[in-house]
Parts: structure tokens; C-alpha cells; sequence
């Protein structure tokens, strides 16, 4: 799989989650890095060989960080992705998934109505 093909996957994923997780309202791409070296503070030089990419969702009628992360972590599970949710910290809600060496992270905050996907795709150097 090329680079190019990893990015467009993992966007396509991170849309399509962020729509379950907010129904009736799409995900917008706020974020959209790559490729970019992982490895950049080790070494200082190095292939660019990642993309980033975050996904923002929300209804502003609708605060529901549980409910929103939730919904994402089970769209993620029958998508077969292994997700866990992590521990509430101080109103911050989230989850990790990972597939295949890609790698989600699901934000939801006490009182705010949106929700937040950032993903990474497997290194992979060309």
C-alpha cells in the first residue's frame, strides 16, 4: 500500500466514524498533515513516511461526550478496529483504536457539543 493510499483510507475511516457519531451531521477534515517523519526529534532527518489527520463532528444542539464516544467506539468496533476507552479526566472523554498499525484516538470534553478524531497511518517508507 502507498502512502497516498494509507492517507485516503484512514480519512475515509475517520469520516465515516465521526458521522456515527453524531447523527445526522457530518465530520469536517480540520486537520489534514502528511506525510511527515515520525521520527523527526530522534534524528533530524528521515523519510517522510506518515499522515496525520483529525476529524471534527457536533451538533450544537446536542453536549453528549459519552454518548459521542460511545457511538465512535463501537462504529470503530464493527468496523474492526480494536478500541478501548480510557479513564474520564477531568471531563475529558476518550478512546483509542488501532488497526493494522494505524492508530485513533476519540475526544469528547464535559460541555462541549463536539467531538474529536485525530488518526495516524502506519509508517511506511517508500
Amino acid at each position: 500500500m502507498t502512502l497516498t493510499e494509507a492517507r485516503d483510507l484512514l480519512r475515509e475511516e475517520l469520516l465515516a466514524v465521526a458521522a456515527a457519531a453524531v447523527p445526522g451531521q457530518q465530520g469536517v477534515v480540520t486537520h489534514d498533515v502528511g506525510p511527515v517523519n515520525p521520527h523527526v526529534l530522534e534524528d533530524g532527518d528521515g523519510p517522510q513516511s506518515v499522515c496525520l489527520i483529525t476529524v471534527e463532528n457536533g451538533d450544537p444542539a446536542v453536549v453528549d461526550p459519552v454518548g459521542q464516544v460511545e457511538a465512535a467506539v463501537a462504529t470503530l468496533t464493527e468496523r474492526g478496529w480494536q478500541a478501548e476507552v480510557q479513564p474520564v479526566e477531568s471531563g475529558h472523554h476518550r478512546a483509542s483504536a488501532s488497526r493494522d498499525g494505524y492508530g485513533i484516538v476519540v475526544h469528547g470534553w464535559d460541555g462541549d457539543w463536539r467531538v474529536t478524531l485525530s488518526g495516524q497511518t502506519p509508517e511506511i517508507v517508500s
